[in-house]
C-alpha cells in the first residue's frame, strides 16, 4: 500500500497527470520558468517541470504557512531556509543546501516580519 495516498491531500502535489504524487514538505522551492510554466525544485535534488504557473502553486502553497513568495517568480518553503544575509542593504535567502536567492525590498521585510511573527507564536505555545 502507498503511504502517500493515506496522508491528507492539502500536503500533496500532483504531476504528471496525477501519476507523481509530491510532499509539500520535499519540495525546497518553485521558480517560474520560461512564462508558463514553473521548475519544482526536490529536496532529494531532483526537479520536475510542470506546466502550471507559478500562481497557481503559490494559491495551493501558501495558506499552508511553510511556503513564501519572497521575489516575483520564486516561492520558497521556509522549512529549508537556514538563514537570511544583510549584505550591502540586500537581503539574502541562504537554503539548507546552500543555494542562496536575493530576497526583493518588499517581500524580503513581509518574510523578516512574518518568520518574527512565527518565532513569537512559537514562544507563547
Amino acid at each position: 500500500m502507498n503511504n502517500v495516498t493515506n496522508l491528507p491531500a492539502r500536503n500533496i502535489l500532483r504531476f504528471n497527470y496525477g501519476k507523481k504524487p509530491v510532499l509539500s514538505s520535499s519540495i525546497k522551492y518553485i521558480e517560474s520558468f520560461a512564462g508558463n510554466y514553473s521548475m519544482v525544485r526536490l529536496h532529494d535534488h531532483g526537479y520536475i517541470c510542470s506546466s502550471f504557473t507559478l500562481k497557481h502553486y503559490r494559491e495551493k502553497l501558501e495558506p499552508q504557512g511553510e511556503f513564501f513568495l519572497v521575489r516575483k517568480g520564486l516561492l520558497i518553503n521556509l522549512n529549508f531556509i537556514n538563514q537570511i544575509i544583510d549584505q550591502e542593504g540586500k537581503k539574502w535567502a541562504v537554503l539548507t543546501s546552500g543555494e542562496s536567492f536575493q530576497l526583493s525590498r518588499r517581500c524580503g521585510q513581509k518574510l523578516l516580519s512574518f518568520l518574527k511573527d512565527k518565532e513569537d507564536l512559537k514562544m507563547v505555545c
